[in-house]
């Protein structure tokens, strides 16, 4: 009875908090609450205690207890998600997106947007997870006609809020370089400056009392796209009144505000990632026209204060799934020496990951391998000290991928690097040795020599690089490529276990193969 009553009280101070988030209004004013979520990824469980961003937080059993609160005293309140709520964890593996599917339609969301990862099992099953969601997807700048989510995926939508219209697009990022092309056939992309401000112009004048742009563009180009990000649209529109971002996982907290094309101020909001937060909007729509409606925001943290109030029909329903899953990923596979993170330039995760594809490859081929490339992008999560089990290679590596070893020529060699030096890095075997000067290439040696243009390198990466993904388009050019049938999850966990059964643990090193001045 104290932890309930302690809750409550906690409950009720967070209300009254979030109540004072409401600019001063009249009673003409309208008001509504938007709860947000943004690159959930197959998040279902708690993230471990030992997470280097968000330790212990998350859960979407948390999340429900806390949207179930926020319900009760806002019961108008919209609930709206800004893409990659699939792809991370086992449970997407193994299930294709059915958990989180059931999770969103029990927490009620009322509308979604696309990130690059609903496509990852393609598009009929993008068609069948969309199908039996609840949520209304909204996607503007993707013409999905010629698809099989041409009659789900909607260009906008309005919600009523209690008698408050606020409409929704979506804008949805570049696909080429991030999406496999066969995982998307059909869908055609347009320049989301290019039809964003119609788009919310529209839904204005169709009555709606306040536009959100949900957002899968990133906050910032932290890889040097050239593409747009949230903070250009806001500046080359005027029509748009809030954004709720996703795809670059930045924890904005205060929010952003960035001036549209009227100089009015429009708010960026983006929750970080994994649901260990979730966002509440409070809006202020003036009765007086003149005035520009009001946005104020705070991020939630979904933590251990919610366990006491758990739905235990809604916990018992994921039990069904949580079983099979860690039924088979508890398995432990071998050991490391040390935590192996992903950073950039180079990581002890990347740099072991890309020295194993180089010695798997090379038994494989029965020929020797140059060196190896692997796009940190690809390697999801740090694995740590310890037993490694299954389901620690299943969180670092959740894509499908499989290794494949290309034949290039030293001058499309050169343009890679050129490439991983704008990125400030990529993962590289210990034959590399690279200097980057100002995103530049500075020096560059394979095995201790430069690189001769005429020459032909053998590569291994994965096929997604291989096919020109994360903008590796020099790989395209290939002139060999053999693909190997097992995923790098098999591959990685047979090498393991061959290393456990010589007494081998890993023993990942940083040893400067790339540098930054």
């Amino acid at each position: 009875m104290r932890r309930i009553h302690s809750f409550s009280l906690i409950s009720l101070v967070a209300v009254m908090c979030l109540t004072a988030l409401f600019p001063s209004c009249t009673p003409q004013d309208k008001q509504v609450v938007i709860l947000f979520t943004n690159d959930t990824h197959s998040q279902i469980d708690p993230l471990d205690s030992s997470h280097k961003d968000y330790p212990g937080m998350g859960g979407v059993e948390r999340r429900k207890a806390l949207i179930d609160s926020l319900r009760a005293v806002y019961p108008h309140l919209l609930l709206v998600d800004a893409g990659d709520a699939v792809q991370g964890t086992p449970y997407f593996n193994i299930f294709g997106g059915e958990i989180e599917t059931v999770a969103m339609n029990a927490m009620g969301y009322n509308v979604r947007t696309l990130g690059n990862h609903e496509f990852d099992n393609g598009m009929e099953a993008l068609a069948a997870m969309l199908t039996s969601c609840n949520a209304v997807t909204v996607s503007t700048n993707y013409d999905l006609a010629n698809t099989t989510v041409r009659d789900i995926v909607k260009s906008s939508t309005i919600c009523d809020a209690g008698g408050v219209k606020i409409g929704f697009i979506g804008l949805n990022v570049q696909p080429a370089g991030l999406i496999d092309p066969s995982r998307c056939t059909g869908m055609t992309y347009t320049n989301p400056l290019a039809v964003a401000d119609s788009a919310a112009k529209a839904l204005h004048e169709q009555g709606a009392d306040f536009v959100v742009a949900l957002s899968h563009l990133g906050y910032d180009d932290e890889n040097n796209t050239g593409e747009p990000v949230d903070s250009v649209v806001v500046a080359n529109t005027r029509y748009i009144d809030l954004v709720i971002g996703g795809h670059s996982h930045t924890l904005l907290q205060p929010p952003s505000r960035f001036l549209n094309r009227d100089s009015n101020e429009i708010v960026i909001a983006q929750t970080g990632k994994s649901g260990a937060y979730l966002g509440f909007a409070s809006i202020t729509i003036p009765a007086d026209k003149s005035r520009s409606p009001q946005v104020e925001y705070r991020l939630l943290p979904v933590d251990g204060r919610y366990d006491n109030r758990i739905d235990p029909a809604f916990a018992a329903r994921l039990d069904d799934y949580r079983h099979t899953v860690d039924s088979l990923m508890r398995v432990v596979i071998g050991s490391s020496k040390c935590d192996m993170e992903v950073l950039k330039p180079e990581s002890r995760l990347t740099n072991w990951v890309c020295d194993a594809f180089v010695t798997i490859a090379s038994e494989r081929t029965g020929k020797p391998v140059d060196f190896a490339i692997v796009n940190t992008g690809g390697v999801r999560a740090d694995i740590k000290k310890g037993d490694i089990t299954r389901g620690d290679l299943f969180t670092a590596f959740p894509f499908d991928n499989y290794l494949s070893v290309v034949t290039l020529r030293g001058k499309e060699v050169k343009e890679l690097f050129d490439i991983i030096a704008l990125r400030g890095g990529e993962g590289v075997s210990r034959e590399v040795k690279l200097n980057i000067q100002e995103n530049k290439v500075g020096s560059l040696t394979i095995n201790g020599k430069g690189i001769d243009e005429n020459r032909l390198y053998t590569i291994v990466t994965l096929d997604y690089v291989a096919n020109g993904g994360d903008k590796m388009k020099p790989f395209t050019r290939a002139e060999k490529r053999t693909d190997y049938p097992d995923t790098v999850r098999e591959m990685l966990e047979a090498y393991i276990a061959r290393l456990s059964s010589q007494g081998q643990s890993i023993d990942a090193r940083l040893d400067h193969r790339i540098t930054v001045e």
